[in-house]
């Protein structure tokens, strides 16, 4: 390897990349996909401009890791596609370079330092404006349930350390010729796995003997075309109330006294629906009637909108109808119906960047301000669990939620005891994107130990259990629902209670990362020239 070119490493380090991802089942490739840009950084060394090139090389094999993957949000966003591809190129490779700019300076550490880099870098585009998660090498994972059972003390990020470590360790003994100690993250690996074998072995037994009461669900997959039928003004349109049949035909055949909840998708119920007024909204009447006198709750996706009363500009997303003098606010809602009723509202609130909300707060207003309609949805300030006649907490994930694991505890840590996800997975086509968004949600049970009910609009509605055992899938293009029954839970586990600890304690490499460049800058002006930086 240390003979192949430079280029040739990096395509090699993309391909792996590519290859070993979702829902492709060959995650063990994980761990060995970066070695060939640990390499090129030894052969850069002491080159003119190599922290340059090895930043290209590396964003070479990045951005064909992430063209290779994600590319099918082109089917929903060509120009959203595009601004993704190439800033999660851009983000992923910042580590890489802070690693080279720290082999220069402080050799020692730079290996253990890069795999904090990682860490911090990861930990921060959870959290940022323009969030873009999809990527996370933890969710590489996914397709190993079997592997990944500590995922509830560590969360994903956990997956994320464990596959960088490994990567950092191969390259070290591969650089320093010591093949003989490949057998260290080879033992690694599989100390691992036995502890996962382990972990759910324990788990098991804790809740094999005991009888839990359950909860019956119908699970709908109306299988609407969201750029046809679901949503615009062409010939194939369908009208709300075709749409809400679509999704109830299916279904209604599976309801019987012992259902306790109805799962129907994302939007199910479109339109623009007033939540001042939803219960007497005709669209809303079958679910309303469905829910009447039983202990059968409807939890279903919907458009939604609020007219503030506020004079003022109420809240950052709200905008303005001149006609009527008002704000409003449009919202990617889930609702709760019960006891013939519309009981529980919750607004989407992870949004898709550059799709449902502004990134940034200037652009936000530079939308309005600009008169146009584009803008933000609302959200819900907090997450809010939609509770079931039995007394049972459910957490109703929207979508683009589900692949955020913080967000997923904080349902938990209110109470939920099941996990509910409405979504659409239409937009993107018979790509490799559904099938992603329902492994993730495998990693999501295993972290939170909560059984997961899932209604897409279509292919893959499922039901998953603690340990990220998918169950009942449906097909991808049919219209279609099942029964099933989950088992609600209300242990909390560590990651649960405490929370991200890795991504915090990552955080610790900004104060590394200051001193190297710090280091840097003296040792520039000491020697009076111009160290190549970039």
């Amino acid at each position: 390897m240390n003979r192949l070119p430079l280029i040739l490493l990096s395509l090699i380090s993309g391909v792996l990349l590519m290859l070993a991802w979702p829902p492709l089942p060959t995650a063990f490739i994980l761990f060995v996909a970066l070695v060939p840009l640990f390499i090129i950084r030894e052969r850069l060394s002491n080159q003119k401009r190599q922290h340059l090139k090895f930043w290209a090389f590396t964003y070479l094999a990045l951005f064909i890791f992430n063209t290779g993957t994600t590319w099918w949000v082109w089917n929903a966003s060509p120009s959203g596609s595009i601004m993704m591809l190439f800033l999660n190129s851009l983000i992923m490779s910042l580590p890489f370079l802070m690693f080279s700019h720290t082999r220069q300076v402080l050799p020692k550490l730079a290996f253990p330092a890069f795999v904090f880099y990682y860490l911090a870098t990861e930990y921060w585009h959870f959290n940022w404006s323009a969030s873009w998660p999809w990527l996370t090498f933890g969710k590489g994972l996914s397709t190993m349930p079997w592997f990944i059972q500590w995922y509830e003390f560590t969360g994903e990020m956990g997956g994320t350390a464990l596959i960088v470590s490994i990567n950092v360790l191969i390259a070290s003994i591969v650089i320093q010729q010591r093949y003989k100690r490949l057998i260290m993250p080879a033992g690694i690996l599989l100390g691992f796995g036995a502890l996962s074998y382990l972990i759910a072995f324990i788990d098991q037994s804790k809740f094999t003997s005991d009888k839990r009461d359950r909860i019956n669900c119908v699970v709908s997959q109306p299988n609407i075309d969201p750029y046809e039928e679901k949503f615009g003004d062409g010939m194939n349109y369908l009208y709300p109330e075709i749409q809400l049949d679509y999704a109830l035909e299916p279904a209604e055949p599976f309801i019987d006294d012992e259902t306790d909840l109805l799962l129907l998708p994302e939007t199910a119920v479109t339109g623009y629906n007033d939540e001042s007024d939803l219960n007497n909204n005709f669209l809303f009447e079958p679910l309303r009637k469905l829910s009447d006198s039983t202990q059968l709750c409807v939890i279903t996706g919907a458009e939604s909108f609020m007219v503030h009363k506020e004079k003022e500009r109420p809240t950052l997303t709200a905008r303005y109808d001149s006609a009527i003098n008002k704000w409003f606010d449009f919202y990617n809602t889930a609702v709760n119906v019960r006891k013939g009723k519309v009981a529980e509202l919750y607004h989407k609130s992870k949004l898709v960047p550059g799709v449902e909300k502004m990134p940034f707060e200037f652009l936000e207003q530079l939308s309005i301000n600009l008169g146009g309609t584009s803008g933000s949805l609302g959200t819900s300030d907090r997450a809010i669990n939609f509770t079931l006649n039995n007394g049972y907490k459910v957490a109703p994930l929207i979508c683009y939620e589900s692949v955020f694991g913080d967000y997923a505890c904080e349902y938990v840590r209110d109470g939920a005891n099941v996990l509910a996800v409405v979504t659409n997975d239409g937009w993107w086509g018979n790509t490799p994107g559904y099938k992603q968004h329902l492994l993730f949600g495998s990693v999501r049970c295993i972290e939170t130990r909560r059984d997961m009910v899932r209604s897409a609009n279509t292919g893959i509605s499922a039901s998953i259990d603690r340990y990220g055992k998918i169950s009942n899938a449906t097909k991808y293009k049919e219209r279609t629902a099942f029964a099933c029954s989950v088992n609600p839970y209300s242990d909390l586990t560590f990651y649960v209670r405490y929370g991200n600890l890795i991504g915090k304690l990552s955080l610790i490499s900004i104060g590394l990362l200051i001193f190297v460049i710090v280091k840097r800058f003296k040792k520039t002006s000491n020697n009076g020239q111009q160290t190549e930086t970039i």
